[in-house]
């Protein structure tokens, strides 16, 4: 195990060196969100400082003036389709007769956390918490053991695993109520906003990329606050599509259709 992290820890020393160095020699420095190129800057000298040889100073402060960000340009799906006010009862509770249907649209590695998110689904499936799941994304053939083994338990309510159609992925985010991440790594989401996008609320840890793109109220700061937002849309599923669509959002600046210019004006720049 020490010999294999010795490895790991060589081949991404290796990798951010040649990061730097391409970042170091160009005109301009591309990142797809703020959060990307912060933590970048933020670490670079440092992690340099560990190199055996060829160290050079500074070069944060040489690289910030030439760095932008432009997002990842995503191909939304040409509708979004937002609920439908639902007739309540004399409660005011909104009437479903579905499950609450939570969706993991994300590769199924360590760095996305789905120990995390099998944690979440055991302990939904121990209280009895009516829900259905649909884990997607891809896999190698090296799936982590928790997903299989939380898959098999959780038997028939598992609705869809593993990678779907591009069809079939749009038409299971319209239909779905909660998107969640537990991700430990993530630079932009695409998973996240495509969902959000389509009408799931979204529940995403409050690290990384996620507060710059997500209102406050969709962040979770532990695990306990996960399971006690998942639960409670759990009482009126149709609430968290609700919720989603009052979500002050602003899809557009991540569109491929709002952004094709900027590629376009990076990579063939106009000669003054």
């Amino acid at each position: 195990m020490r010999t294999s992290w010795c490895i790991l820890f060589e081949s991404i020393r290796k990798e951010i060196f040649n990061m730097a160095t391409i970042k170091f020699s160009h005109d301009t420095v591309v990142f797809n969100s703020h959060f990307n190129m912060n933590s970048f800057l933020e670490s670079v000298d440092s992690f340099l400082k560990t190199m055996p040889d060829c160290r050079p100073k500074g070069v944060a402060e040489q690289i910030r003036p030439k760095c932008i960000v432009i997002y990842f340009p995503i191909e939304f799906p040409p509708k979004r389709i937002l609920p439908v006010v639902l007739n309540t009862d004399d409660a005011g509770s909104y009437r479903s007769s579905t499950p609450l249907h939570l969706v993991w649209p994300h590769r199924w590695e360590h760095d996305k956390g789905p120990d995390e998110f099998c944690t979440l689904l055991l302990k939904l499936l121990e209280e009895k918490v009516a829900f259905v799941v649909s884990i997607l994304g891809s896999h190698t053939n090296d799936i982590p053991v928790v997903l299989e083994e939380t898959i098999s338990k959780l038997g028939s309510r598992v609705l869809h695993r593993g990678p779907v159609s591009k069809e079939e992925y749009w038409c299971i985010l319209m239909k779905a109520h909660v998107v969640v991440s537990t991700a430990k790594h993530e630079f932009f989401g695409v998973a996240m906003l495509e969902a959000s996008y389509c009408g799931c609320y979204p529940l995403c840890p409050n690290r990384l990329v996620y507060p710059e793109i997500f209102p406050k109220e969709c962040l979770y700061n532990t695990d306990q606050q996960l399971f006690r937002r998942v639960k409670n849309f759990s009482h009126k599923p149709e609430s968290a599509r609700i919720a989603a669509a009052e979500l002050q959002m602003c899809y557009e600046k991540y569109s491929w259709k709002n952004l094709q210019s900027s590629f376009s004006d990076l990579l063939n720049p106009s000669s003054d």
